[in-house]
């Protein structure tokens, strides 16, 4: 990727991977799972652990290419979703336009989160390897939803910021190690926190 963005020498800009059998268009600037297996085993925890109910608002932070979104719009009455990266955006929106009630927004979540009128019910986040901001963090103590779940690829950023929702008062419901690089020190983890 050179600052003008991708050249594309030969084929297409972007890339279709599957995930429990549903495309995904990820196109060179955006992150995805390289592990599309291990990305499915994380989707499936999430689809049967979250309490999802119809109609419930769920609020997307980092959501990438919409991932974890695809799977939880069917179930919402609203789904919202916050990415800063432009290109993970142009992604989304072609990932998830069969759907009338997801709202995307581009921006830094530490910025659009604190200016978003909303209470969700369950909210999802997947920061990257340096954690939550400070500002969304303060947004997420302010919200407490019913449920947040904290998808983490750094368990010491992991750690930082599960001892300060903690001390803001959510509850540890459940941790969840994923082996997405077998033979190495990298783990995700998925933490289940109640916020009420």
């Amino acid at each position: 990727l050179s600052p003008e963005g991708p050249a594309v020498l030969a084929g297409e800009a972007f890339a279709m991977l599957e995930v429990l059998g549903r495309p995904f268009r990820v196109s060179a600037g955006s992150f995805f799972q390289v592990n599309t297996a291990m990305a499915a085993a994380m989707v499936t925890h999430l689809l049967e652990t979250l309490p999802l109910q119809d109609g419930q608002t769920i609020l997307d932070l980092y959501s990438g290419v919409g991932l974890f979104s695809a799977f939880l719009a069917p179930r919402a009455g609203r789904l919202i979703a916050v990415e800063a990266a432009p290109s993970a955006c142009e992604d989304f929106a072609f990932n998830l336009d069969e759907f009338d009630n997801v709202e995307l927004y581009q921006g830094e979540a530490g910025v659009v989160l604190p200016s978003l009128e909303v209470q969700p019910q369950i909210v999802i986040v997947d920061p990257p390897r340096a954690g939550l901001e400070r500002p969304v963090l303060d947004a997420l103590l302010r919200l407490r939803p019913a449920v947040l779940a904290y998808v983490s690829c750094d368990p010491a950023t992991l750690a930082r910021d599960c001892k300060r929702l903690l001390a803001g008062g959510y509850t540890l419901r459940q941790v969840t190690p994923f082996d997405l690089f077998p033979q190495t020190y990298h783990i995700e983890s998925i933490v289940l926190m109640s916020g009420k």
